[in-house]
């Protein structure tokens, strides 16, 4: 038997599912278990980044958007924002 890190979690799943699995997981490059472990991971902890990826993001920092841009944040599709007299004189 193979020393494995994990329990194993069993489940009955319609043939054709399976099926859409296993062909998820081949184009992916991936073993049907690794691609349901993937399925699980995103839906328990939230989609991460790209493989790859590296978080910079820092809890310390405040993005940068919201420390130049004034509320009430607008979209590109609103109104434009009209500055008033900040003129520098």
């Amino acid at each position: 038997m193979a020393n494995r890190k994990g329990v194993f979690i069993g489940a009955y799943v319609p043939n054709e599912l399976k099926e859409s699995l296993r062909r998820r997981a081949a184009s992916e490059h991936r073993t049907l278990s690794q691609e349901i472990i993937r399925i699980l991971v995103e839906e328990v902890h939230g989609k991460g980044l790209p493989a790859g990826s590296v978080d910079r993001r820092n809890s310390t920092n405040i993005p940068r958007r919201r420390a130049t841009d004034p509320l009430p944040r607008r979209r590109s599709e609103d109104l434009p924002f009209l500055p008033g007299d900040n003129k520098k004189k």
